[in-house]
């Protein structure tokens, strides 16, 4: 399986790491890790796709080639807003 080489970060910037993933992942088993890694795991969080001038909310049961996921995207962490989406 190709992997896809993308950078996750904290929309508060405090962390910031670029790794390989497999294309067939899920975006909630990468988004578990990268919360762990990044001291959030007991925080509700999306994960955000930055496209061009927008923004796009990862779905976690979708695979990041379902996704669209691009190699060298972005992807930010960001805490749930108070009530939810």
């Amino acid at each position: 399986m190709e992997t896809i080489k993308v950078t996750v970060r904290t929309v508060d910037g405090n962390f910031k790491k670029t790794t390989d993933v497999p294309g067939d992942m899920l975006i909630e088993d990468f988004q578990e890790q990268a919360q762990e890694l990044a001291n959030l795991s007991s925080v509700p969080c999306h994960l955000l796709l930055s496209l061009d001038k927008t923004t796009k909310i990862l779905q976690g049961n979708d695979t990041f080639q379902g996704a669209g996921i691009q190699p060298g995207s972005l992807l930010t962490l960001t805490p749930n807003a108070e009530g939810g989406y």
